[in-house]
């Protein structure tokens, strides 16, 4: 189970209230939704709004932040694409948002992509798929300890701010060496290293060893220019999570983390293996007829 979200103010700690809005016009709907929410309870601070109406939603959006909205697509006042077009200018700009309809035409899909809602689901629904939908969002926004290991500083800054686009959340902590990454391991316990192959003294692959031969915990992922399937076999062969070839995006480290985590890839999220060789279709030797193998030619000769 995972503990309310806290945050500490001087002595104090204080349970973050977690605010959601569920606008759609039937119901049962909204029904399904209050049950689902519910089942989570005991265990968070929530600020429940239901509306009928995407006019009135885009109120409720501009007065305050929300967390975590559920959107009907087809909604008297405002439809949801067009709701969420108008989020970019509310309060409620980076909510993690959840749409909902019994069908998806093309249009709605791409304006929903468009505008970074997260997940589509399709109508009739349970309240346990909202209850899990839920459970998504409490696990995305815990953070997550990450060490970015690698000699250049730019490519340091350049990696966090990638992280800080991401979804989920990071305490980024940073190493300029495998040396220094072992020290931090220790002191710090991180949750997941982001490692550079090309590295002084130890590469990427080397530090991945040493870290694997006293830790099976740790997810590694390794990034790197190089496209080579040699390098990614390598880096799997010993224990590497995951392999992430420059320059990649804020989606790349979301599709990381789903994966990670354990968590269902949403209906609008990339999609990709830990592992390009893996996207590689399996090719059948061809058949010889044993009518064509010509016999060994006979030789004196051992070859060891």
């Amino acid at each position: 189970m995972i503990s309310p979200k806290k945050i500490h103010h001087g002595s104090q700690v204080l349970h973050k209230m977690l605010h959601v809005l569920v606008a759609d016009d039937s119901a049962i709907t909204r029904d399904v939704i209050r049950r689902g929410i519910q089942a989570h309870k005991n265990e968070h601070y929530l600020d429940v709004t239901f509306v009928a109406d995407g006019a009135e939603a885009l109120k409720i959006l501009k007065s305050k932040k929300i967390d975590l909205a559920f959107i009907d697509i087809q909604m008297p006042g405002l439809s949801g694409p067009q709701l969420v077009s108008q989020l970019p200018r509310t309060l409620s700009k980076e909510c993690l948002t959840i749409a909902m309809s019994g069908r998806l035409d093309e249009r709605s899909e791409s304006v929903l992509k468009k505008f970074g809602v997260y997940h589509f689901m399709k109508k009739p629904f349970r309240s346990q798929d909202v209850a899990d939908a839920f459970m998504n969002y409490i696990v995305m926004t815990k953070t997550t300890r990450i060490l970015v290991v690698d000699d250049s500083a730019t490519m340091r800054k350049l990696t966090k701010k990638v992280l800080g686009k991401s979804r989920f959340c990071f305490d980024v902590l940073e190493a300029d060496s495998a040396r220094a990454a072992l020290q931090s391991i220790v002191v710090e316990r991180p949750d997941i290293i982001l490692t550079d192959f090309h590295m002084p003294e130890f590469d990427g692959l080397e530090l991945a060893g040493m870290i694997r031969s006293v830790s099976e915990r740790i997810g590694i992922y390794m990034m790197s220019t190089n496209d080579t399937d040699h390098l990614e076999r390598s880096a799997a062969f010993v224990g590497i999570s995951g392999f992430l070839k420059k320059p990649f995006t804020a989606d790349d480290i979301d599709c990381l983390m789903h994966e990670r985590l354990g968590l269902e890839t949403p209906e609008f999220g990339k999609t990709r293996p830990m592992f390009t060789f893996l996207e590689q279709p399996f090719i059948e030797p061809s058949f010889i007829e044993p009518s064509f193998i010509e016999p060994p030619v006979e030789s004196n000769q051992i070859f060891l």
